[in-house]
């Protein structure tokens, strides 16, 4: 049995094509601004981003993010891809990130 999952975990990854596209992990300070485009819009009042741990954090250099600034605003920003996404035809794209809620607050919109 053993054997078999050894096998088939030796296939499964012989298939996989684990490409990382893009990782972020602010490490460099405020230069994420330099990196990252806050959006904006017209007739919405845009909150602003920082950085932060948060309030728990187990290491606080690997568990710095984005943090937002503001209550009450509208949130938006992008940044380009480090590796560009060739093709994606017949291939699974997961795209994968966190999100930590630290405010007590219900608000329509929020990712929970």
């Amino acid at each position: 049995m053993l054997n078999f999952l050894v096998l088939s975990s030796l296939i499964t990854l012989g298939v996989c094509d684990p490409a990382v596209y893009f990782r972020e992990d602010f490490a460099d300070g405020d230069a994420w601004s330099s990196r990252w485009v806050q959006s904006e819009h017209s007739g919405k009042e845009f909150g602003k981003f920082g950085l932060s741990a948060g309030e728990l954090f187990h290491d606080e250099a690997k568990d710095t993010g984005l943090k937002t600034l503001d209550n009450a605003r509208f949130y938006g920003i992008s940044t380009e891809l480090t590796t560009p996404i060739e093709s994606t035809e017949g291939k699974t794209l997961v795209v994968q990130f966190s999100v930590k809620h630290e405010q007590k607050i219900d608000c329509g919109g929020g990712l929970h």
